[in-house]
């Protein structure tokens, strides 16, 4: 998934370049860790107020062409980043909503096989004091944020998830975070998905995340001819720039809508 590239002694440390005009860019940014800090759970994180204003900024700015990608449901991304509608990905691309509001992907509720493996998931974690178990639409995580100590114990029981879901699924590996998911669902698959779709379609993508499950998107960008940028210390990555934290991104973010606003280059 990552790229040869990113090798040690080429990890990316450069600030991301200005965009070359707003009106031929497109911004695909993922959420925990990247627009928001982690907490211990998911249900936990704190959205800075002036965060969904700023990307309701950005996106009229971009006549629509921004798109949150995260590993949350669609229906929590619109929840904490009041939105109403437009592009997103979610459940790491299992979820797809092009910006006039129709569905590319969709999983409404957990399949069959995933509701008994609830019940699985469920059990095993019991065994590991501090893990969450988070279900999605057609996925499953493990989050082990509050018992890092178990990370050996947690893989051990997202295998015997995986076994017993068989080979329409796979295991994706973040922060903190199992998660038995789709198999041919992800972010750089929901990058492109969107970039073949208006407003997208004929701009160049600049994509941010922090986390393993960003780098399928991060190559996607790049395959395009846009921009990859890694948030936060995570390396190697396939990203070629880089920013410090969530705030720095925000900062960041800030001044390419104020760089929009008066026609300059952010």
């Amino acid at each position: 998934m990552i790229s040869a590239n990113a090798r040690a002694d080429t990890i990316p440390t450069l600030p991301p370049p200005p965009l070359p005009a707003c009106a031929t860019s497109a911004l695909f940014l993922d959420l925990d860790g990247t627009l928001v800090d982690f907490a211990e759970r998911p249900d936990g994180v704190e959205v800075e107020p002036g965060l969904p204003p700023l990307l309701a900024r950005l996106e009229r700015h971009f006549d629509g062409a921004l798109a949150p990608l995260s590993g949350r449901p669609l229906k929590e991304i619109d929840a904490l980043l009041r939105r109403r509608g437009g592009a997103a990905g979610g459940s790491h691309g299992a979820e797809i909503r092009r910006a006039d509001g129709v569905m590319l992907a969709s999983t409404a509720h957990l399949a069959p096989e995933l509701s008994r493996l609830e019940t699985q998931a469920r059990e095993l974690a019991t065994a590991v004091p501090g893990v969450l178990v988070e279900t999605k639409p057609g996925g499953i995580a493990l989050h082990y944020r509050g018992a890092p100590s178990a990370a050996g114990a947690v893989r051990d029981a997202a295998d015997a998830l995986l076994d017993a879901a068989g080979p329409g699924y796979m295991l994706q590996a973040g922060n903190h975070v199992i998660e038995l998911k789709p198999a041919h669902s992800d972010k750089g698959a929901a990058v492109a998905a969107l970039m073949a779709t208006a407003p997208f379609a004929g701009r160049l993508p600049w994509v941010l995340g922090d986390d393993l499950t960003d780098e399928h998107a991060f190559e996607e960008a790049q395959r395009l001819g846009g921009v990859a940028i890694v948030v936060g210390p995570r390396r190697p990555s396939a990203a070629s720039h880089a920013l410090a934290s969530p705030a720095a991104v925000r900062a960041w973010l800030s001044a390419v809508a104020n760089a929009c606003s008066s026609g300059a280059a952010a």
